[in-house]
């Protein structure tokens, strides 16, 4: 990786909602094993001590956790956030890379259960279990 603002090699733009666009953007690795998404920490997701604010986190999670379970289900779900519960472990600078891995636990006929690890690093900052509403497509 090179400059600041760079985005490491490997993760490519994925098209998603305009309020994530707002956020800066996702990114995903498509060869990685897992649902690999990343996020590059801007002073506009900054709290007043300088660092990644927790609500950006937070989206940032549920954002990650929603694509991967729809990755992994594969037929055209969507899904919603029923819950969401999340653990802050270190904090987060600005300029920095999160990256998010998402595991999807289980995948039932109307709920998805993910669990999402977000890294700085090689520093595990957070992690976040997320409950998701199977929208299957109608027929």
């Amino acid at each position: 990786m090179s400059g600041g603002n760079a985005v490491p090699e490997g993760f490519v733009p994925l098209p998603t909602s305009a309020f994530v666009e707002h956020l800066g953007g996702l990114y995903h690795r498509p060869e990685a094993p897992e649902h690999t998404f990343g996020m590059r920490v801007g002073p506009e997701h900054a709290n007043v001590r300088g660092r990644a604010h927790g609500g950006f986190l937070a989206t940032a999670v549920d954002v990650a956790a929603s694509r991967g379970a729809r990755a992994a289900m594969a037929d055209g779900s969507g899904v919603s956030t029923m819950t969401m519960t999340l653990d802050y472990l270190a904090p987060v600078d600005v300029g920095e890379w999160i990256e998010l891995v998402t595991t999807v636990d289980r995948i039932g006929g109307r709920t998805v259960f993910t669990t999402c690890r977000v890294t700085a690093g090689d520093r595990l900052v957070a992690r976040g279990s997320v409950i998701l509403a199977r929208l299957r497509p109608r027929g």
